[in-house]
């Protein structure tokens, strides 16, 4: 397999935090049962995925609780520092075992004063809350919303006071997915400098479809954990897609995210069926169509060696190659598709019958042909030039 040579690898290790319980659930018809939560989170920490953020800090501890008894999880909720009960939600979240804190407080100017919060206390609310997380679990991570629509001096401060406070980690979170590649990238490099070299993460929305670019881009930069949905679930556009990460670290960037990529068709599958929300069929890496081919040469092309059309192979993500038919088939893909529905062979007339039949009919429905469809026209064909046959001679 060939890439892009400009593609640098990162050398060195990132994770990937799942926010499918949290964030995905924030999309508009996403609800999941807790049965559900520890069903999907089994499946994450089996597929190597084993960072999930399972919530709000006073509110999931049933769902914290839950998921702890997963050998592996990493357990992590958010605090929203800025509610006056952050404190006992705090406890809460510690009581129930949770590993991670995640300390919310929302950074931008227009949010601070629709709060009715001052600078210099958002700043004291930020440094307790990170000191209070110290004192009762094991991490504390520092993760500022709207980041990206925040004044830049006063964005080096709150960095800066939640480093004093004993941060371990720190956000970089673009909450209403406008920023560039280049703007996350210059906010990572910012924060590890404010803050000595910290670790940090970044959380990215897909508003503008830069979801996975800015993800990158901010590991690129020196983050060393994403958050990530699987199917790019979350609030309004969604958030990075796990499986479109993964395969681009492992594959384009040659980093060992430690996930195993061939279980990713498996749980994006789990999860549509658990909130009913469908995977297109050219959702990358997942989708039904991915690997699909209709156009006659392409077909041949894919017969002859399926690496000359595929960025890589369907078995890498847990996924299968597919025979489509429709505007473009042509006998090579007829004969093909008979082949593969265990159908008989036919000679090179019928051959071009069955495909300008499948060409006319998919222009006539707008869609492809199914196989159901395929196969009883082709039967009929079978039946029409048996009939056609002189009896035998019986002299």
């Amino acid at each position: 397999m060939a890439y892009d040579e400009a593609t640098q690898p990162l050398e060195r290790r990132v994770s990937i935090q799942d926010i499918t319980l949290r964030e995905g659930q924030q999309a508009a018809d996403v609800a999941f049962s807790i049965p559900e939560k520890v069903g999907l989170a089994t499946q994450l920490v089996d597929a190597g995925i084993t960072r999930i953020q399972a919530g709000y800090a006073g509110a999931d501890e049933e769902t914290v609780s839950a998921l702890k008894a997963i050998p592996g999880a990493v357990v992590s909720v958010l605090l929203v520092a800025f509610r006056d009960d952050w404190r006992a939600a705090a406890e809460k979240a510690a009581a129930a075992g949770v590993d991670v804190l995640m300390v919310l407080f929302r950074v931008a100017p227009s949010q601070l004063a629709a709060m009715g919060i001052t600078e210099a206390q958002a700043l004291e609310q930020i440094r307790s809350a990170v000191a209070v997380g110290r004192e009762l679990v094991p991490e504390v991570s520092f993760d500022p919303s709207f980041v990206t629509l925040a004044d830049p001096g006063f964005l080096r401060e709150v960095y800066s006071a939640a480093a004093e406070a004993g941060a371990q980690r720190f956000g970089v979170a673009d909450s209403t997915g406008v920023a560039s590649p280049e703007r996350i990238g210059e906010l990572v490099r910012m924060v590890r400098e404010v803050t000595g070299g910290g670790a940090v993460g970044v959380h990215c929305h897909d508003d503008f479809g830069l979801a996975l670019a800015n993800t990158l881009a901010g590991l690129a930069a020196g983050a060393d954990l994403a958050d990530a949905s699987v199917l790019g679930l979350g609030e309004r556009a969604g958030n990075c897609a796990i499986e479109e990460l993964a395969l681009a670290l492992q594959v384009l960037y040659q980093v060992d995210a430690g996930v195993r990529l061939e279980r990713l068709t498996a749980l994006a599958q789990s999860v549509s069926q658990a909130t009913g929300v469908p995977i297109p069929a050219a959702k990358a890496v997942v989708g039904a169509d991915v690997f699909s081919q209709k156009l006659d040469m392409h077909v041949a092309l894919t017969q002859r060696d399926p690496s000359l059309l595929e960025p890589y192979p369907p078995q890498t993500v847990g996924n299968r190659r597919r025979l489509r038919l429709g505007v473009g088939t042509g006998p090579v893909a007829i004969k093909a598709k008979l082949a593969e529905l265990g159908l008989p062979e036919v000679d090179a007339t019928a051959a071009a019958e069955l495909a300008a039949w499948v060409n006319q009919t998919a222009l006539e429905r707008k869609r492809g042909v199914t196989d159901a469809e395929f196969e009883e026209r082709a039967g009929s064909a079978f039946s029409q030039a048996l009939s056609d046959q002189p009896p035998p001679d019986r002299a």
